[in-house]
């Protein structure tokens, strides 16, 4: 990645924000290095050599630095988020799964007049009610004993 001729014609430019109104177009994660060739042009360029501006290029330098802390905080929380959000999804379709898999025993039961088919009639009324209870009832499933 090299912006260094682009960073001194907007340098040279004499719009005072082309400079940063660019530099927020690139890419979040491009924006340390690019401001890190920044401040090596303006070491290149300074022709001082004053301490004024060897600490305000110091204290530049520690700001890209933390810049780009926070921008890779920021990227983490975000990978953190989605892989968060793909186990909460990867979570529900078990429970899906595993309640489809109770509902199939309870019916199975029931319709096979199992030995257990009376504790499994009420276990599916209480099902059944839970189910209207949290919006989640589909006549549907129960079709083979309602």
């Amino acid at each position: 990645m090299n912006y260094k001729d682009h960073l001194l014609e907007l340098i040279l430019d004499d719009d005072d924000n082309a400079m940063m109104n660019w530099i927020l177009l690139q890419p979040l994660l491009d924006q340390p290095q690019i401001l890190r060739e920044l401040k090596e042009l303006l070491e290149e360029l300074d022709s001082t050599g004053s301490k004024e501006v060897s600490t305000l290029l110091m204290r530049l330098d520690k700001g890209i630095d933390e810049y780009e802390e926070r921008i890779l905080d920021e990227k983490l929380a975000e990978a953190q988020y989605l892989m968060a959000l793909e186990q909460q999804e990867k979570t529900m379709k078990e429970i899906d799964a595993a309640t489809d898999g109770i509902r199939a025993y309870v019916i199975e039961c029931i319709v096979t007049n199992a030995p257990n088919a009376k504790e499994m009639k009420e276990l599916a009324g209480k099902i059944i009610e839970l189910e209207k209870e949290t919006g989640t009832f589909d006549p549907e499933n129960w079709k083979e004993i309602l």
